[in-house]
């Protein structure tokens, strides 16, 4: 029996995804450039350009550690996602395809920001909230964790233990079922 296939992309997201690599990229580019420069500048060797020639060091260290950081962020998020029935695909902003089994799924959270798949190894699989089928894709992931028993967070906490009333932000004149206002 062949195995099915469904896909989801969204090339709106792909260019959202790039413009951040190419702003980042641009940002990096600047920051060297202008510390080169800076650098240049300070030609008479006295101890207040060692000192200027540290701080640009250091500098330098901080926008390399944030400019790596943050390329790998970006290229966990994923603009096209394929559904199998063995595994889920995604494809990062470079259309490098990223694949994990079903079975290697550890938990899914629901973030203001994303939806991640969080995997045994420690790696993530994630979906921009500004992704066009990120509601179709949420539920879907939402429905298979439910049929199969995989942990669902939702910002960082099991969503078992989730207070509504404090979650929704509720008045206290509202009533809800026992089993969800009990829980804190």
């Amino acid at each position: 029996m062949p195995e099915r296939y469904e896909t989801f992309d969204d090339l709106g997201t792909l260019h959202h995804i790039r413009y951040q690599v190419a702003w980042t990229v641009a940002l990096t580019l600047i920051g060297l450039v202008s510390g080169l420069v800076l650098l240049g500048l300070t030609r008479q060797h006295t101890p207040a350009d060692l000192l200027i020639a540290g701080l640009l060091c250091i500098s330098w260290g901080i926008l390399a550690a944030w400019a790596a950081l943050r390329l790998h962020r970006l290229q966990q998020l994923f603009w096209r996602i394929t559904f199998s029935d063995t595994a889920i695909t995604g494809y990062d902003y470079s259309r490098h395809a990223h694949t994990i089994g079903w079975h290697a799924i550890e938990r899914l959270e629901l973030t203001d920001q994303d939806l991640r798949l969080h995997t045994e190894n420690g790696r993530q699989l994630i979906i921009p909230n500004y992704h066009a089928a990120f509601p179709v894709l949420g539920r879907i992931l939402i429905d298979w964790a439910e049929r199969t028993g995989c942990p669902l967070y939702l910002n960082g906490q099991p969503f078992e233990a989730i207070n509504i009333r404090s979650f929704l932000a509720l008045p206290p004149d509202i009533t809800l079922p026992a089993d969800s206002a009990s829980t804190s």
